[in-house]
């Protein structure tokens, strides 16, 4: 139910706010030791067809801020698993606007694929940063891997 209630939120720091508020309830006993770290990855990405291939399309700016729990006996009536809520940044590192269609990525680190998040940015100009937002709730920790699929890069006039 708490990944559902995550899953659901469009709001990241509401999100984050439910997560400590649950895991303060729930580690009721004092060893119990919940704690926030932030976790980035950046994956830039080159065209692989067309006008843009071989050329730098954008740059994929992910953070998570992951809430653990220590130890998980102390903790006893706390949640199963860490989390943390991912989101995304893109920076577009072309020359003129494109819209793009894309896939990212969470692995592990092995490289297995943990979660996938599709999406579609209409319009980035040269340089521009857009503010994707919350992207994924996942227990695995985004430093540990992202990779990001390409489906269409469009040059816009």
């Amino acid at each position: 139910m708490l990944e559902r209630l995550l899953t659901d939120s469009r709001s990241r720091a509401t999100a984050l706010a439910l997560l400590a508020s649950l895991a303060l309830v729930a580690c009721s006993d004092e060893q119990c030791v919940v704690k926030t770290t932030q976790y980035t990855a950046s994956v830039s990405t080159v065209g692989y067809v067309g006008p843009t291939e071989g050329k730098p399309v954008a740059r994929f700016d992910l953070t998570q801020d992951f809430i653990s729990h220590e130890p998980y006996a102390a903790c006893a009536d706390g949640p199963l698993q860490d989390v943390g809520v991912v989101t995304l940044k893109v920076t577009s590192l072309a020359a003129t606007p494109l819209a793009i269609e894309y896939d990212v990525q969470g692995v592990n680190a092995e490289g297995t694929l943990m979660w996938s998040q599709a999406g579609v940015i209409q319009r980035i100009n040269p340089g521009e940063t857009l503010d994707v937002g919350e992207v994924s709730v996942s227990p695995t920790k985004v430093d540990a891997g992202a990779r990001v699929i390409l489906k269409s890069v469009t040059i816009l006039p």
